[in-house]
């Protein structure tokens, strides 16, 4: 046997001495540094042949002849019958090479390769093969129970790791845990998947290995805890086995993890036998849709108003507070789509902050939302990397640590949200800070506390819930009727409002929406008056980001209802106008949040502020007697208005007293007219096919398209929406002074000056476009030829 492995030794092989019994196979020496190093005669030689019964060689290395070492391994133990048929029949496939029967009855079949040979554990279980590459060790015959089946030597390949994949017919790739090359060469931070935490509860006798190496490698290879850590986690998992295994056999199983860096899937057949896919982190959380599924739902998308669906799912756990559960809905769907809006609710403990988001959660698709309670800022790390949605944050107000702060200023920035919170080294011992990123892009919040942090506010829209006398008698009574008629008997006598769908057909019709469409808003001037609303400059440097949310708003209802809406595609792009309805329903919904979240004065500090009309000075006591509310809350109200600008400050008196030092806002007029927006969205959309995508507007020189304007049928309803759902109205005004044809017309794009002249179009840079002319009279051609009634240009 010594003889043969100095054969190897003198080709470049590092050769490696084993005792092999019945339980296992254990090197005599340390090898690793012939992994890569060289090895000398005498290490070969001072090895314990005396004890030997086997060696090994070391895969993966360049031999004296420039070629590198690999073998295909077809290891029958613990397999089932299917995959060892499989096996075979690749094998069968297989060149002609060295090829050596194994202890256990399987084979060895051995190559040169000219490309480095990487290690592929991942279809032992699936078809009994193995790739042993770099890092592995193979046991070569006349080691005991190992014998040589031809006389062969290995066959050269150009690349053994890619004529392995041809083998199985699969693509060239690395194996990866839980097939997701997503986490890839990541450490994993998140929830262990069912079939782990099974494993960790202990085995019994015929198993305890098996699920031994595939617990050590998941927390070794996957988690990447340091060894001393898994070893002890080890051996506290030994203990739940029956019986309990050697500390030695614990000792090697994390000993074989390290060395073989094995990788086990959702196909392993233990690992499939413990799975819980509903539960599993590890699930893709996608939902394909049947062809018949896809087609009810774009049937049901055409007739079905959305925003009166949420409310009368909403209105059987919430009553009175119609525009909050319209704007938890939108702000949901906006996570979906290229505009993100995060909201944060506020209010008294019981007020129904969280009720408001779970009474539309049924509607949304499961895969849209990440729940999670914040008790500490640590609970942010098991959101899934890969989530695609918003999340529901309930209560943020335990959130108080600084290393908090930084994790909920860090959410919502329309990318992606990365966290920031504080961990323990699983190697040290000792705290550090860790960061964690998804793939979410806004979030919803509930929150007790009356003041919030101001870096927040630029970021969501705040929203406070209704706490006055009135609502809280209404919510009494309809528990009074609730109590002599249960909701079962409601609905067995029809008593109750009947929804238009069902919750599945409802979420299907919101997963076939094209979220990723663009929306063009036409903005009324007026809506700039907010600017008079905020009452610092901090305030007024918000409002430039709280503004864009706000267009968010109706972009996303502009979505919701896309399928009646005008709409246009320039090849794989598609843009959506959002028409008057949606304008209007955005506003109605969001009147009271939008001054609330550009003044920063919710409605217990409205309440507060209101008492100065009475009182020229005011404390906390004088507040909560006349409020009564604790002194703590009426603290919190003026500190939170003094802070923002609304009152002065005397700390010379005990308790501090406070006085006015701006007067209150007016309430904001979003429409003095309902047809004043009607008749400017007219104009504009008008000016905007006639113009704009014109062909003098083209940035693109001497292209030819062909745009496809859909939704153009020149009624009322379509052009001015539908009555809205909000306020029950619609525009009186019968007639439509812009008639569109609904047919495809070429638009043919030509070359623009861009020479510097003196006479710039006014109307077309007013949407950004520099169209510049020679003279005046030029520049009146333009005008008259472009902008006004000649040419048409149909859709």
């Amino acid at each position: 046997m010594k003889d043969m492995a100095y054969n190897y030794w003198k080709q470049g092989h590092a050769v490696v001495t084993f005792k092999i019994t019945e339980e296992n196979k254990k090197p005599l020496v340390e090898w690793k540094s012939w992994i890569k190093g060289e090895q000398t005669e005498e290490q070969f030689n001072t090895q314990p042949w005396d004890r030997a019964n086997a060696f090994g060689i070391i895969c993966g290395r360049k031999l004296k002849n420039g070629l590198y070492f690999g073998a295909v391994d077809f290891d029958v133990k613990n397999i089932d019958e299917e995959a060892i048929i499989k096996g075979k029949e690749v094998l069968a496939k297989c060149s002609v090479t060295q090829r050596e029967k194994t202890q256990s009855g399987g084979e060895h079949l051995v190559f040169y390769s000219h490309e480095k040979v990487k290690s592929n554990k991942a279809f032992h279980n699936s078809y009994g093969l193995e790739l042993l590459g770099e890092g592995s060790i193979v046991i070569m015959s006349p080691s005991e129970g190992y014998t040589r089946l031809n006389d062969n030597n290995p066959t050269e390949k150009p690349d053994l790791t890619s004529y392995f994949f041809q083998l199985l017919g699969k693509e060239k790739t690395e194996a990866v845990w839980f097939e997701r090359e997503d986490l890839k060469g990541k450490r994993y931070q998140g929830h262990n998947p069912p079939c782990i935490n099974t494993l960790l509860r202990g085995t019994n006798e015929g198993l305890r290995n098996e699920y031994g190496i595939r617990l050590a490698s998941y927390l070794l290879n996957f988690r990447m805890y340091q060894p001393q850590s898994v070893l002890k986690i080890m051996k506290k998992w030994n203990k739940l086995n029956t019986p309990v295994l050697p500390n030695i056999e614990i000792d090697n199983i994390v000993k074989s993890a390290i060395q073989n860096n094995y990788v086990y899937g959702c196909s392993d057949p233990i690992l499939q036998d413990l799975c819980k896919k509903e539960e599993c982190p590890m699930a893709p959380k996608t939902v394909v849709l049947t062809k018949e599924e896809r087609d009810e739902a774009e049937k049901l998308l055409e007739n079905l108003d959305l925003l009166q669906v949420v409310l009368t799912y909403g209105r059987k756990k919430l009553i009175g507070e119609n525009m909050i559960l319209l704007q938890n809905f939108i702000e949901i769907c906006s996570g979906q789509t290229l505009y993100p809006i995060s909201g944060m609710l506020c209010g008294f403990s019981g007020s129904g902050k969280n009720e408001s988001i779970r009474a539309v959660k049924p509607l949304m698709p499961p895969e849209w939302l990440y729940e999670f309670t914040i008790s500490t800022p640590e609970a942010v790390k098991y959101i899934p990397e890969d989530f695609h949605g918003t999340l529901i944050i309930y209560e943020a107000s335990g959130m108080q640590s600084k290393t908090a702060t930084l994790s909920l200023r860090a959410v919502g920035e329309a990318e992606s949200i990365e966290t920031i919170y504080p961990m323990r080294d699983e190697a040290t011992g000792k705290m550090t800070l860790a960061r964690h990123r998804t793939n979410a892009k806004n979030f919803i919040t509930t929150v007790s506390n009356v003041d919030i942090q101001a870096d927040l506010f630029r970021r969501v829209l705040k929203s406070s819930m209704n706490h006055s006398k009135s609502l809280t008698r209404r919510v009494l009574a309809k528990e009074v009727r609730t109590a002599r008629v249960p909701e079962s008997l409601m609905k067995i006598l029809k008593k109750e409002e009947e929804p238009s769908c069902t919750m599945q057909e409802f979420q299907n019709a919101l997963r076939v929406q094209d979220w990723k469409a663009e929306v063009i808003v036409f903005v009324s001037p007026s809506l700039l008056g907010l600017l008079e609303y905020a009452a610092t400059k901090e305030q007024q440097v918000a409002l430039r980001t709280q503004f864009k949310k706000i267009l968010y708003f109706i972009r996303v209802l502009a979505l919701l209802r896309q399928k009646n809406r005008v709409h246009f595609k320039i090849g794989d792009s598609k843009y959506v106008f959002a028409n008057p309805q949606d304008y209007r329903n955005a506003l109605k919904i969001l009147e009271s949040t939008i001054l609330e979240t550009i003044s920063r004065i919710g409605k217990r500090q409205q309440e507060v502020f209101d008492l100065f009309e009475r009182e020229e000075s005011l404390d906390k006591h004088k507040v909560a007697k006349k409020l009564r509310v604790s002194t703590t809350t009426a603290a919190r109200a003026l500190k939170a208005l003094y802070g923002h600008g609304y009152l002065s400050e005397n700390k010379n008196v005990k308790p501090y007293s406070y006085e006015i030092l701006r007067e209150k806002a007016k309430p904001f007029v979003i429409f003095k007219n309902t047809n004043e927006y009607d008749l400017f969205y007219r104009k504009e959309l008008k000016f905007y096919l006639n113009s704009i995508l014109s062909p003098s507007h083209s940035p693109v020189p001497n292209r030819k398209m062909r745009i496809k304007v859909t939704g153009l049928e020149g009624t009322l309803e379509k052009i001015l929406g539908t009555p809205d759902v909000v306020s029950g109205k619609v525009s009186s005004e019968q007639g439509l002074n812009v008639s569109f044809e609904k047919k495809e017309v070429p638009l043919v794009f030509s070359e623009m000056a861009n020479e510097q002249n003196l006479f710039p179009c006014p109307l077309c840079a007013a949407y950004g476009k520099q169209i510049l002319f020679t003279s005046e009279h030029d520049l009146h051609l333009h005008i008259e030829k472009t902008h006004g009634n000649k040419p048409k240009y149909v859709a």
